[in-house]
């Protein structure tokens, strides 16, 4: 790997060389009009050696010297402490939005006033927008929620991070079932009522009803049960579990990385069960510490280091009455993952996903649940990775609705019994969700983007004019398994493709329409039918709205308006609220680049300022994009910093060449692109190039620690919760990015994980660096600080800090940590980067 320490006189070479940058010294804003797009800067010629000479002149100032940082930024200006109170900056919000079987209202979980954490079930009238409370989930339990350990798993690897009701379904027409401290209620509508379905010492996880209301299954102590609401009666289904065999549950890296996150399907009549059972005997201990005030304890933690052996799982069925299970063959390679499972919409089949070990290959297999037996029906394939988007859906006429990326872009396809695939969304239109599908009419209402991705909209997606279905009796009807009724992250698009079917079809393109036309993040849960829908909403100046919607975007009722008023949390900072200026630099391939760019509101010409770049830079995530959620952010500018974010290749939703630019070069390609974004960044008169400092967390922890020894672009750097070695991460993530550690695996590129160890670039590392990790982290394991701490011990450096936090996993739940762990990254910085006192 090439040296990439960088001087400053060959920065400013190849910012001569690589940069494209604004003709005028302030490059076109968003400002407050939400609808503006992003400013792409023009590349002025640059002469590399009077830039330098004329930025050596400038730094002999004395007032280019001054700091313009403040430790206490006063009334109106946000701080560590502010923006991790309660109520939150953010205002009321609502979650779980689901409509009633009816029309007529919806329910929410709705976080409370004084605490935004603290989830009550809500119901609100769709017409005129009045609410009322329907749980309290206080009131239900009467004393502080104690969650299980698995409990506490399963919410992390969800990001869950709100407490009381954090989930519900509905039952019927007037029913509806939720989990709370470990046992199961129903709510009745009618009587206003709740009832206790479950009393047990045991703690009953991953509800599902079934579709008739009669039926609720869950799992207790890795056991699959199912409770008939009528009788009361409850059976057991599942037999076998131990400490290393579990029934019903998604194992650790398929919840965490495969964002499958429950481990059995209810058939539609509810009279069978898939299920899995996952045997983590062969899978390595990782003791972890749990240091607390009240003692230590040590919690053994079956973790699937890079390289290592994986759970191996098994798929069944069995009887809603009990009895034996049906096991089904998933092949003859057992190193392998189970993506996604569905039943077919006449029960008679399931459909199993699965993917091979080094993450090139998904097959979809289907299984007849009478007999057992199987067929492959669809395979697709990658030259790198694929990646598993979370659509799969059957249809009542046979075949599957799937998401997956074959021109690049995410689209929905059709997979139809005879082994025909067909886009049902065209090339251009990026897909994020499935939203749902009239059967009748073909329409299909999905999130994503055409014009830009820092941007999400609703669009409805008809057949062309000429290929309308051919009835209502061919296709799935309304209500049954017709009108797709879901909402998915935005987080992974299936890997582009090569798929191997029995035939291929390319029919006219789709006509499509754009529902939503504000600038920012838009999401949808429609009704059954798809004439109407709950719309979610924020932007660069818009806090999270939510409102109901005619299915062509006619508003109905505010269901949370949460306008910037002067009651609102965020009023007595809205004269100081910074509007990110977005833009585009080039790539040394040519690629452009997003970037947001936030200016302190005292910034004035001549001053130069110190800069924090905030860096992500791993796959599968996004961070430059208009919507509202940059109180960090705006804290650090609010101190006086400059503070910089650049989505790098290899950051999701820009199509999958873009993010197979890490490919086995992970800890280089990205590294490249940020420092383009940092010559960039210092070639601003604004910017004090000696002052510079870089921030991350997880992946972005990583790319601080790699910044800071690769470059010398930056004065100190924070890095939390950090990979510092890659085999010390799990099977799932790191192989399918930098294959298997092991040299004499099939799957073993050369150079690939010694290139990506922080390690290898410790000699670089000689700023100040603050190091801050949870020592109860489960996903990127403690360890990982230990051994940058030992290592920087023995090179004998001293410019490193520490500060962990007891009990913490890898996203802080605590308020007061949270405060905590800001307060440090802010100081260290004021005091790195040369504050004034």
């Amino acid at each position: 790997m090439f040296n990439f320490r960088l001087t400053l006189s060959s920065i400013m070479v190849l910012s001569a060389l690589n940069l494209i940058s604004a003709c005028a010294e302030k490059p076109q804003t968003d400002k407050t009009d939400e609808t503006a797009q992003p400013a792409i800067e023009l590349a002025p010629v640059i002469n590399a050696t009077d830039s330098l000479q004329a930025a050596a002149q400038q730094a002999q100032t004395q007032d280019n010297k001054r700091s313009y940082l403040t430790e206490n930024p006063g009334s109106g200006f946000l701080t560590p402490e502010i923006i991790n109170r309660s109520p939150a900056l953010s205002g009321k919000t609502l979650s779980s939005v689901k409509i009633a079987p009816n029309g007529e209202f919806i329910t929410v979980l709705q976080g409370r006033e004084d605490d935004a954490q603290q989830q009550d079930l809500w119901a609100y009238d769709l017409t005129s927008g009045e609410g009322r409370l329907l749980v309290s989930s206080t009131d239900i339990l009467g004393e502080p929620e104690v969650l299980s350990e698995e409990e506490k798993n399963r919410r992390e690897r969800a990001r869950e991070y709100g407490k009381g009701i954090v989930s519900y379904s509905w039952v019927g027409d007037s029913l509806l079932l939720f989990p709370l401290g470990g046992d199961i209620y129903l709510y009745d509508l009618e009587t206003k009522e709740s009832q206790q379905v479950t009393a047990t010492k045991g703690y009953e996880t991953d509800p599902k009803v079934s579709r008739d209301g009669t039926k609720v299954s869950y799992v207790r102590e890795n056991e699959l049960y199912i409770k008939n609401l009528k009788t009361g009666l409850e059976r057991q289904l599942s037999d076998g579990a131990t400490d290393t065999i579990r029934n019903a549950t998604a194992s650790f890296v398929v919840q965490e990385e495969l964002n499958r996150r429950t481990g059995y399907w209810v058939s539609p009549k509810a009279d069978r069960i898939a299920y899995t059972q996952i045997d983590e005997s062969g899978i390595a201990i990782e003791n972890r510490l749990d240091f607390g005030a009240d003692g230590v304890v040590n919690i053994a933690q079956r973790y699937p280091f890079a390289g290592t052996t994986n759970a191996t799982v098994k798929l069944g069925i069995v009887s809603a009455k009990g009895g034996r299970t049906r096991w089904l063959d998933l092949g003859e390679d057992k190193d392998i993952y189970l993506t996604r499972v569905v039943w077919s919409a006449d029960g008679g089949s399931v459909i199993a996903g699965i993917l091979s070990r080094d993450q090139k290959t998904h097959i979809f297999k289907r299984f007849n649940a009478a007999t057992g037996q199987g067929e492959v029906i669809y395979t697709e394939t990658s030259p790198t990775w694929l990646n598993i988007g979370s659509t799969l859906r059957a249809l009542k006429e046979g075949g599957l609705l799937w998401k997956a990326q074959r021109n690049d872009k995410a689209q929905i396809f059709k997979i139809d019994n005879t082994g025909e695939v067909v886009a049902l969304t065209p090339d251009n239109l990026n897909v994020h969700s499935l939203l749902c599908r009239n059967s009748e009419t073909g329409d299909m209402f999905v999130s994503g983007w055409q014009e830009t991705p820092l941007e999400t909209h609703i669009f409805k997606v008809s057949p062309p004019q000429n290929d309308k279905p051919k009835s209502a009796e061919s296709s799935d009807k309304a209500g049954d398994e017709s009108a797709i009724d879901v909402i998915t992250e935005a987080t992974s698009t299936s890997g582009e493709t090569t798929v191997e079917a029995e035939t291929e079809t390319t029919e006219a393109a789709p006509i499509v329409t754009q529902i939503t036309t504000r600038a920012g993040q838009h999401s949808a849960r429609f009704n059954k039918d798809c004439s109407r829908f709950i719309g979610s909403f924020s932007g660069l100046n818009t806090p999270k709205q939510t409102q109901a919607f005619e299915a062509d975007g006619t508003p109905l009722a505010w269901l949370n308006k949460n306008s910037l008023d002067e009651t609102h949390p965020y009023a007595p900072y809205m004269d100081n609220h910074i509007t990110p200026e977005f833009g585009q630099i080039s790539a040394e391939d040519g690629t452009l680049l997003d970037y947001m760019l936030f200016k302190p509101v005292d910034l004035r010409p001549g001053e130069k300022r110190a800069s924090i770049t905030i860096v992500y830079g791993g796959p599968n995530v996004q961070r430059v994009k208009r919507d509202w959620r940059n109180q960090f952010a705006q804290m650090l500018a609010h101190h006086g910093f400059v503070v910089f974010q650049l989505d790098n290749r290899g950051a999701t939703n820009r199509g999958k060449a873009f993010e197979d630019s890490l490919y086995r070069s992970m800890g280089t390609t990205e590294v490249v692109d940020q420092v383009t974004g940092a010559e960039f960044l210092r070639s601003k008169s604004y910017i004090d190039p000696d002052r510079m400092g870089v921030y991350g967390w997880s992946y972005g922890g990583y790319m601080t620690l790699h910044m800071l020894g690769q470059t010398e672009l930056y004065k100190s750097g924070v890095s939390g919760a950090p990979v510092t070695d890659w085999s010390l991460y799990d099977t799932a993530y790191t192989e399918r990015f930098l294959g298997s550690p092991v040299k004499d695996s099939a799957n073993y590129t050369e150079g690939a994980y010694e290139n990506g160890n922080v390690l290898a670039h410790l000699e670089g590392i000689t700023e100040p660096v603050l190091l801050i990790h949870g020592m109860a982290d489960d996903n990127v394991v403690f360890r990982n600080s230990i051994i940058l701490m030992d290592a920087m011990q023995k090179s004998g450096k001293q410019n490193l800090r520490v500060m962990t936090y007891p009990g913490e996993k890898h996203g802080f739940r605590n308020p007061a940590n949270k405060t905590h762990r800001d307060r440090q990254i802010l100081e260290f910085f004021l005091e790195t980067l040369d504050i004034e006192k």
